[in-house]
């Protein structure tokens, strides 16, 4: 019987363990031609694990890698000035991680934002510090972060997505709709952006 418990207890902690473990997951954001795209932002969401929600923005050779992901079924949402949105499902399992390969579609209509003279490094530093503002607790901090963002690459127009959650968290559901018709406006047919308005407006 003792034997019995103590295998059920080592199952339990090595189930729990697997379950805890942290996976860096990585890839390389490459255009039709296959040439590195610098500065994209990647995000991946997983409602079901904490933290819920990771960012990375691509190197000048387009690489880019969360660490601390836990297992699961992420979606991944690219997004970078000049090309197509792109969102994917991607289910990470215990284990290396084989790097994503991800080829994004050029916008039909050219977008305007000198990019090249915005660091990506940069970026991914005031990016970190927004999240960093939020998970510490401090909405307004990390409002004033997240516009900052915006700020510099306007064309990151899901910053707009962060900036009304964390309005939402306030509570202040009067700017959180500001914010998520912002988006709207210049992502007609956004379905996260709906779906907010659509809750707030109940």
């Amino acid at each position: 019987m003792r034997a019995f418990l103590a295998a059920a207890l080592f199952l339990a902690a090595s189930v729990a363990a697997a379950n805890a473990q942290v996976i860096r997951v990585s890839g390389t954001i490459k255009d039709g031609g296959g040439r590195p795209v610098r500065g994209a932002t990647v995000t991946a969401d997983n409602p079901d694990q904490t933290p819920s929600r990771l960012t990375a923005t691509s190197n000048a050779k387009g690489e880019f890698g969360f660490m601390g992901v836990r297992r699961g079924l992420w979606t991944l949402t690219v997004e970078a000035p000049g090309f197509e949105r792109l969102q994917f499902k991607h289910t990470v399992a215990a284990g290396r991680q084989q790097p994503l390969d991800v080829h994004v579609t050029p916008t039909l209509v050219p977008v305007a934002l000198p990019l090249d003279a915005v660091k990506a490094a940069d970026i991914q530093q005031r990016i970190a510090r927004a999240e960093s503002l939020s998970s510490s607790g401090d909405i307004d901090g990390a409002i004033v972060a997240w516009n900052d963002v915006l700020a510099k690459v306007p064309a990151l127009t899901s910053v707009y997505m962060q900036v009304g959650e964390l309005y939402e968290r306030k509570p202040d559901p009067t700017r959180a709709l500001a914010a998520y018709r912002k988006l709207l406006e210049l992502e007609p047919g956004n379905a996260r952006a709906l779906a907010a308005i659509e809750r707030l407006e109940k």
